[in-house]
């Protein structure tokens, strides 16, 4: 067992009384250790991964103790997580208080999250282990932030205990706290605080009692739905995000048609700078971004997009399989483009060559490009 003997005690003494159940014998293991099956798996990309974990009784079998599963709205919870704010400890002291969570990490996080509270049990939590990379070279290091979240007395528990825990890649030493990377992980309920952080409380927010890792937080009427409204909600979203990225003619039932505009490449850029500018993404997502929409007033060459791509991937943005997908999507979205209308077999062929001889492409790419070609020759 990963607990010892006396770890199952003392957490059973600290839940019992946040989860607000009768009678309930909890966690004798919330975390590392339990063998996962495939159904418990939600998402899983490189490093980063959400599941969901069995509430362990001190007797060995499961409870019925959480308000799952539960129709939480998405947007909901991504304005709540990223009201969660912390403190980094330093040589000087507490440094200045700063989002938990990247946009980009909750764009990639909250809809799985939400997924997950709709398939999980009575019986079972969430458990989210975020990883990217930052930084360049000998300074690159792999951030962690790991929790867990179950919903009781529809209040959302968020409970903490990794908070951009930066890992130094590739180094084989102890990080600066002494910790190697086989201890990156630490199970959320196994912790009561860090020394190293604090979690910077708002009005709507409070600790379990004993506890400066572990959230509880009031959500704001209406934060859940039934099945239908849920499932009417996604449909329409879906079809309001193709509406606004085409720009067509969206006809709303029993409503004249409704032209929907997209934004002027200014405005774009104007509404980007002030998310930059209030801190609600990095400078680094500033320039990404910035990038992405200035590329989009033009086509571009099918090398410029594989360049483009490289460096989300070097830069640590984007994973290898990440860029293996995105790649696909080239390679088909290039079949009938612009830029391979009036050429030739032979001139099309030789951006694909140049393109595999530069690494871009494997042979396997080629060969299918190739075959593709001759085809329709």
């Amino acid at each position: 067992m990963w607990y010892k003997k006396k770890g199952f005690i003392l957490l059973f003494i600290i839940l019992s009384g946040t989860i607000g159940c009768k009678g309930l014998d909890i966690l004798s293991n919330m975390g590392r250790g339990q063998v996962q099956g495939k159904n418990n798996n939600i998402f899983n990309e490189g490093k980063t991964y959400i599941r969901l974990e069995e509430v362990k009784g001190t007797k060995g079998s499961a409870k019925a103790i959480l308000d799952h599963p539960k129709y939480l709205k998405k947007d909901i919870l991504t304005s709540v997580l990223s009201s969660i704010y912390f403190k980094e400890k330093g040589i000087t002291g507490w440094g200045k208080e700063q989002n938990i969570f990247q946009e980009s990490e909750l764009l990639q996080l909250t809809p799985h999250i939400t997924d997950a509270f709709i398939r999980a049990l009575p019986s079972q939590y969430i458990l989210v282990n975020s990883n990217y990379t930052k930084g360049k070279g000998f300074f690159k290091s792999e951030v962690y932030t790991i929790f867990g979240l179950f919903i009781s007395n529809d209040k959302l528990n968020v409970v903490f205990s990794r908070i951009q825990y930066e890992d130094l890649v590739g180094k084989g030493a102890d990080n600066v706290f002494g910790e190697t990377g086989q201890a990156v992980f630490v199970d959320p309920f196994s912790i009561t605080q860090n020394p190293f952080w604090k979690i910077s409380l708002r009005s709507d927010q409070q600790f379990k009692t004993g506890h400066s890792n572990w959230l509880i937080i009031d959500l704001e009427e209406g934060a859940f739905v039934s099945k239908e409204d849920y499932e009417k909600e996604v449909a329409l979203g879906k079809k309001q995000e193709e509406v606004n990225l085409s720009g067509a003619t969206q006809t709303v039932s029993g409503s004249q048609p409704v032209i929907v505009q997209q934004m002027s490449i200014t405005d774009q850029l104007l509404e980007l700078k002030e998310l930059e500018t209030t801190g609600l993404i990095t400078k680094e997502d500033y320039e990404l971004r910035k990038t992405l929409i200035l590329g989009s007033k033009k086509e571009k060459s099918i090398k410029d997009k594989f360049n483009d791509l490289r460096k989300l991937k070097e830069d640590g943005f984007i994973s290898d399989t990440d860029y293996e997908h995105k790649k696909r999507d080239i390679l088909e979205e290039n079949d009938h483009s612009e830029s391979e209308k009036g050429k030739n077999i032979k001139e099309i062929l030789a951006v694909y060559l140049e393109l595999r001889d530069e690494g871009f492409i494997t042979d396997e790419d080629y060969d299918y490009k190739k075959k593709k070609l001759l085809k329709e020759f």
